[in-house]
Formats: structure tokens, sequence, C-alpha cells
């Protein structure tokens, strides 16, 4: 039987290589980190924690902590909703355990990653996903399933542009070539690979190429060939400080000295890649080096250290169930047992062996293989073919459509030329009477908007900083001071104080940055957590397309609300309430909707009758006037409350949407 020096796809690695991933980069993951405690919204912390989870998983070393970073996108894109995120998480957890040689695992959150892009049409989203597929797949020895993938993938990056992709899945498809015996076709891609690699300067993909030329070589007995390949590999797999690519080279130099009978010097290159292996966290290749160490010591007749590393092998190639090494441990085990002359076990290894082998590759495969092959190579033609015969009938049809409009433009132009001098004296008439009359009525409205503006927002300033609210802010700072509460009391103090230089900056400006509105709300609110000892939590969120520093907005706009929700909504309720602020854009206006889990509008109006300290809040009727006034009524609805429920139709809490126009 012919040897095959590896195993055509455990030599296909992530698109970024160890040497050219985030994790060697010390300073870019603590900026990575620094993102995550600094982000504004969870969209940008999820995308710095899918940075990081990225960096360490290529590392092939620090696993652990990858999945730890997957495991924060899942659950934080889980709690906001964001279904994008879930889909990266899916994607790191299936890297992670194809690194680690879990590869079912690892399908099987691939998959659910390709179905999201599909579902949304992002192409090159799905490329990346289909190639950790068609890898897995391959180390499973489902060659059908891997190579429809890559013809997928290559069509992807062929559309795009993307050399880089093509340069990868062109290896690949070299691969699944080599496999198919077709090793001239496999030449041509590892050269074309090679090539592509090179114009992009990709140290990691033109040592890969370049071993996979030497293999092929090797594989039709052109020995001298193959180690001038596998050498000049090696020159650039150091380049790249590649431990995994330095630890395959090895392994192939192993592999042909074997072929060419100089056990003693394979040993040395198999043992040199076992050592690097030990200290990799993938089992797969762990396990691929006990084999070819054990098959070494087999062939220097050795057989006791033999079959001591060929059984490790055979023990993780069978946790793991990955066929191609399975059947190469079965032959060796086989040989094992015949060198010792023990019939009974070689031929059990040997039953165990024909069985693997019937099912990871027989004649029905290979004819299902290469009737891909064909009708991709079919397909191509037929859509070059077809892409000609519509681009000839769209030309005849722009021709005919172009000469159409010209003689529709032509009677048009007359036609309009006719009615536009008999309508022209007939106009000017009417507008230079409209025109007088439109501007005074407009100077008109313009001064009575303003008039009521202004007038609105002095009623608006005294609604909110009313003395009943000034009065119980120094009552309670008295009452912690008396209380020998210092701590607080300074807290309380110094929060007031920002409040009101806050609203006084605010009151100076017709309009304000969505910024500043928001640091005066968020001080406001701190107030009154100190206030009422943490019966109040808050959370703001702003759309991720907001810039909030920009956007200017009339002053003093939401605190109303948010005054009603904690007074009339939080503060009657025994256990502690929260209130939500969300804030996205909506072409001229901001969509706010301020949420409490308060005690719901019945439950606060019967409260209201039953108080002997009626408050009346004229804040919320005279903001909804401004609104009115500064969108010129043209939106009915500004302010709409909404009554939250249970399924038992019980009040837990209310809803007030807002708009607000933009300046």
């Amino acid at each position: 039987m012919k040897t095959v020096l590896v195993p055509f796809f455990f030599v296909i690695l992530s698109l970024v290589s160890p040497n050219d991933c985030i994790a060697q980069d010390r300073k870019l993951i603590d900026s990575l980190k620094l993102v995550v405690q600094q982000a504004p919204s969870d969209t940008i912390r999820i995308k710095a924690y899918k940075d990081l989870s990225w960096a360490y998983a290529t590392t092939r070393k620090k696993l652990d902590t990858a999945t730890m970073y997957a495991d924060t996108i899942y659950s934080l894109s889980n709690q906001i909703n964001y279904g994008e995120g879930v889909a990266l998480s899916h994607f790191y957890y299936g890297v992670i355990n194809r690194f680690k040689g879990n590869y079912y695992q690892g399908i099987d959150h691939i998959e659910k990653y390709v179905s999201y892009y599909q579902h949304k049409g992002d192409s090159s989203r799905m490329a990346s996903g289909l190639f950790q597929f068609a890898v897995m797949q391959g180390h499973l020895g489902d060659y059908k399933k891997s190579l429809d993938a890559q013809y997928r993938i290559y069509n992807i990056h062929k559309s795009d542009n993307y050399t880089k992709g093509m340069a990868f899945t062109v290896q690949s498809i070299g691969h699944i070539q080599r496999k198919m015996d077709k090793h001239q076709e496999a030449i041509a891609s590892y050269e074309a690979s090679v090539s592509l690699n090179t114009r992009i300067n990709d140290l990691s993909g033109t040592w890969q190429s370049l071993m996979s030329l030497g293999n092929t070589y090797a594989e039709i007995n052109n020995f001298n060939q193959a180690e001038a390949y596998l050498v000049e590999a090696m020159v650039y797999a150091k380049k790249a400080d590649d431990l995994y690519g330095i630890a395959f080279i090895n392994e192939n130099l192993g592999n042909l000295n074997n072929k060419t009978d100089d056990h003693i010097k394979a040993l040395q290159f198999h043992k040199k890649a076992l050592e690097i292996r030990n200290t990799l966290p993938s089992k797969k290749d762990k396990a691929l080096s006990q084999y070819h160490v054990g098959k070494t010591y087999l062939a220097l007749g050795n057989t006791d250290k033999s079959k001591s590393y060929i059984t490790k092998s055979l023990m993780l190639a069978e946790e793991m169930n990955v066929k191609p090494l399975l059947l190469d441990n079965y032959k060796s085990m086989v040989d094992l047992y015949e060198f010792e002359n023990n019939s009974s076990e070689a031929f059990k290894y040997l039953k165990l062996y024909t069985e693997i082998k019937d099912s990871l590759f027989n004649s029905e495969k290979n004819k299902q293989l290469v009737e891909i092959e064909t009708k991709y190579q079919s397909a191509q033609k037929d859509q070059e073919i077809e892409l000609l015969k519509k681009e000839n009938e769209l030309r005849e049809k722009e021709a005919q459509r172009q000469d159409i409009v010209k003689k529709a433009i032509l009677i048009s132009a007359i036609l309009i030329l006719l009615l536009a001098g008999m309508l022209i004296y007939i106009l000017r008439q009417k507008l230079k009477n409209q025109k007088a009359i439109n501007a005074k009525d407009e100077e008109i409205k313009i001064s009575n908007f303003r008039e009521q503006l202004g007038t609105l927002e002095m009623k608006a300033l005294r609604a909110q900083m009313n003395p009943h609210f000034l009065f119980n802010c120094m009552n309670s700072i008295n009452k912690m001071i008396l209380s020998e509460d210092h701590d607080n009391a300074s807290r309380y103090l110094t929060k007031f104080s920002k409040l009101i230089r806050l609203m006084l900056e605010n009151s100076e400006h017709q309009d304000v940055s969505l910024q500043d509105e928001l640091e005066m709300l968020k001080a406001y609110i701190e107030l009154e957590i100190i206030r009422f000892k943490g019966k109040i939590k808050y959370s703001i969120h702003l759309d991720e397309n907001l810039e909030s520093e920009s956007i200017l907005i009339p002053s003093m706009i939401l605190q109303p609300f948010v005054e009603n929700a904690i007074w009339h909504g939080l503060l009657p309720k025994d256990e502690a309430g929260l209130i939500e602020i969300k804030i996205k854009e909506n072409e001229d206006y901001l969509q706010c909707s301020i949420t409490d889990s308060g005690i719901g509008r019945k439950a606060s109006m019967e409260l209201k009758k039953d108080s002997k300290h009626k408050k009346k809040s004229m804040g919320i009727k005279i903001t909804s006037e401004r609104l009115k006034l500064l969108t010129q009524e043209k939106i009915k609805e500004v302010i709409s409350i909404i009554d939250l429920k249970d399924q038992n139709n019980n009040a837990i809490g209310t809803r007030v949407n807002i708009l607000i126009p933009i300046s």
C-alpha cells in the first residue's frame, strides 16, 4: 500500500497563522481589554470580546481563555437580543473545538453560524464558516462534504476578488485532488497557491503550500524535489515563528526519510515534531506524531517502543473518532503483530482496518468526488456562456430602450414648452399676490411660535426646578448631617450642586447636545438614588450609531418624565425598582422610551386620591406643549404612554415613548 506522508486535511490551518494572530501582539490585546472597559455600548463591547476570543484561540495554547470570551459573547448577546453576536459566539466555539480536536461539536456550532449568515445574505462571513466546516469534515474523513464546501468557498472568494481566501481554497482543493490520485492537478493547484500567497507576502500560507508541494512530489517518488520544497517551507515557517508549522514540516521530513529508508534520521524529525506538539493543545496533532514515532520504531525493529507509541495514538484517535488516523493506526498494528508472529491480534486489527477503509473511501465515494469536480467545472463553463449570452441580450435591449427614451424626451419637451408658455403668465400674477400674503402670514406665525416657545421653556424650568424639589433636597442634606451621615451628606451635596450647575448651564441654550442632556439626567437620577437609599436602579441604552456629542435637542426635555416615573411609579413600591431609558435615531427625530417597573398609572392615581399632599406636576404637560410646538404639530402623538402588564393582567410598570426633533 502506498504511504501518504500526511493526511491532506491535517495541514489546513486557519486563515490567520499564529504569527499573524492578535494573541502574539500583547499591546493589541491590552488595547482590546481597554476597549471592553470603556465601551459605550454592549455591541461595541461584544466586538472587542470576539477579537479577544479569536486572539487567544489562534495561539492554540490558551483555548480555555478563548472559551471564556466566547461564553461572554454568547451570554451578553442573549441579554440584549443581539442575533449577530450569538452567531459570532458559535463561530468561535467552532474554531476552539476544532483546535481541541472535538470536531462533531465544532461542526454543530459552525453550521449554526453559516445558517445565520446565509439567511442574512452575507457571503464573505459564510465563507469563513464554510472553511472551518470543510477542515473538520476532512479530519473526520467525509471528503465529499469537505470538497463541496471548498468549491462554495472558492466561488465566494473569486466573486469578492479576495486573494488570500482564494489561495487557501486552491490549496485545499489540491489536497482533495491528491486523495483522488490526481497528483499533477494537485501540483498545479499548490503552485497557484504559492504564487497567490507570495503576491500578498503571507508567510504562513506560503509554507503550507510549499509543504504540500513537497509531500505531493514525495508521493510520486520524486524525493529530491520533495526535500527541496520541504526545506524551503521550513525557512518560511521559521520566519513566521510558527511552532504549529515547524512541527508539521518536521513530521513530513520524517516521513520523507522513512520512504528513503533512513529511519534513524526520520525518527529524529518525528521526535522533534512530537516534542513541539506536546506543548500545543491539539489532541489530533499529538496523536499523529505518536503514530509516526511508533511506526518509525517498527521500521527499526523496536516493537516494544513501537507498540507503546501506536497504542497511545490509537487511544486518542478512538476518543476523537478521527477515521483517517484510525485507519493508519490499525494498519500499523497489523504490521506490528505480523512482525511478532501474533496472527490472532494481527487478524483482529486487519478486520478493524478493513471496516474503517470501506466506510471511509469506497469506490462509490470516489465516483461521487469525481462527479462533484466534473459538475463544478461544467457549471463554471455553463456560467461563462450564460453570462455572455445575457450580456449580448442586455446590450440589444439597452440600445432599443435608449432609442425609445430619446423619442419620448423630444416629444415631452415640445409639449412642456407649449404648456409652460400658457401657464407662466397666469402663475406670475397669482404668485405675486400669494407671496405677499404668505410672507405676512409666516412672519406672524414665527413670531407667535417663538413667543409661545419662550413662555413654555420658562414654565418648564420653573416646573422642573420648583421650590418643593429644592426644599426636599436641602431637607435631605440636613437630615444626613443631623444623623452624622457625613459621607452621604457630602456625596449628596456634591451631586446636588452638579445638578444645579448642569440645569443652569443647559437653561442658557435653547438646544443642547444629547450628551449634555443625558449627563444632567444621570446627575438627577443619582441624586434621587442617594436620597431614597438605593430604592432606584437605572440604565441608559443608546443606539450604537448615535453620535451623542453632535446631536442637538431641546434642553431639559426628558427630566420631567423620569421624575414622574420615580415619584409616582417606583417610590410607592416596597422593593427597589428599575428605570430603563432607550434612545435611537429615526430620520429627523429621536425615539426615546422611559420604562419603569413601578406600580402603574392606575395604582398611582388611587394613591393620589388618598394622599393628603397632592402634588400637581406641570412638567409633563408643559414639555408636551413644547414638543408640539417644536414639531409644528406635524406629529399628532409626540408622547404616548403604555401600561405594562403581566400574563395575569397585573400592572408591572409604565413606558413613555417620546418623539424629540433633532436640531
